[in-house]
């Protein structure tokens, strides 16, 4: 659906459409008299490309990745995580094109239509103000993810034996990679944007600092859950030395036991000790004897 948000006649420079789940007409109008590239069509008809910034025949061709908050909680790829938006920028035209309806973008599109004169209205600071909303789509997601990650680290210090942590921790690691490199090429993407675009304005900075900030934040929510998941590994695999140094321990206290009574045991008519009066006794004083010895030779090796 093709949605037209305003044009010249509404007192600005340009004219905004905004597109949504297009067709393969709506391409076709779009790039008949909008004089779009093919190619680059032909990129807004994937659902697969990732964020990336082009200039084709004088026209700026942005490709973006807003983070989808329908998706489910164990999607973990670039598809699945999040959705498209393109957008097509020339001096007469602004085209914004989207599979579905994105909250960023309509907050956007109700606030130019107020057309207040108290605000920048140029086409520039709208472009930032898209890319803006791009980045920031990602907030919500990452405090949530680093609020579950706090809250596994605490189950396991608390020794909690639930056998989803390990599966929810590389869940998050694998989400945090998927924001990490999505956020990386928003980044390269506007820099090359804000580049091409010459002198720098104000919010052209500060559009640029929330993008590296963003980068950063993503970078440290994937080392978190990397370290988490290090670090739960680590002590499944310390607990698990702690239990087998515990059965080494028990077997080291019997086996010399089990040797003497094997020797006893065997069915043989001349063992003279079976006919000793204290026979017995002997064994078992033995038997405490090399117990107590096994005792104080593990302790003396802090192996207890």
């Amino acid at each position: 659906m093709i949605n037209p948000i305003f044009t010249p006649k509404d007192h600005y420079s340009f004219e905004w459409l905004d597109v949504t789940a297009p067709t393969q007409e709506d391409y076709q109008f779009l790039s008949e008299k909008y004089k779009l590239h093919k190619s680059a069509v032909k990129d807004c008809l994937s659902p697969s490309h990732l964020p990336k910034f082009e200039v084709i025949d004088g026209v700026k061709f942005i490709i973006g990745r807003v983070f989808d908050i329908s998706s489910p909680p164990e999607a973990d790829t670039p598809q699945q995580l999040t959705n498209k938006v393109a957008i097509f920028i020339s001096e007469k035209f602004l085209i914004t094109i989207h599979r579905r309806e994105e909250p960023f973008l309509s907050k956007i599109i109700k606030k130019w239509k107020k057309n207040s004169s108290n605000e920048d209205r140029s086409q520039q600071y709208l472009v930032n103000s898209i890319l803006d909303g791009i980045i920031h789509s990602f907030d919500e997601v990452m405090n949530k993810t680093t609020l579950e990650l706090d809250e596994l680290e605490n189950k396991i210090f608390a020794g909690t034996k639930d056998p989803h942590i390990i599966k929810s921790i590389f869940i998050a690691k694998r989400r945090a990679a998927v924001f990490k490199r999505i956020l990386f090429l928003t980044k390269e993407t506007i820099e090359r944007y804000v580049k091409l675009s010459g002198q720098q304005t104000p919010y052209d900075i500060d559009l640029l600092e929330n993008a590296e900030t963003a980068y950063i934040e993503s970078e440290d929510l994937y080392e978190n859950a990397k370290s988490l998941l290090d670090f739960h590994l680590s002590l499944s695999s310390h607990r698990s030395n702690e239990i087998t140094t515990f059965l080494t321990t028990v077997t080291g206290f019997f086996l010399p036991l089990t040797f003497i009574v094997g020797l006893y045991g065997m069915n043989f008519d001349n063992m003279p000790e079976l006919h000793y009066r204290y026979g017995y006794l002997g064994v078992w004083i033995v038997m405490i004897c090399i117990v107590i010895g096994v005792f104080f030779w593990f302790k003396n090796k802090g192996w207890i």
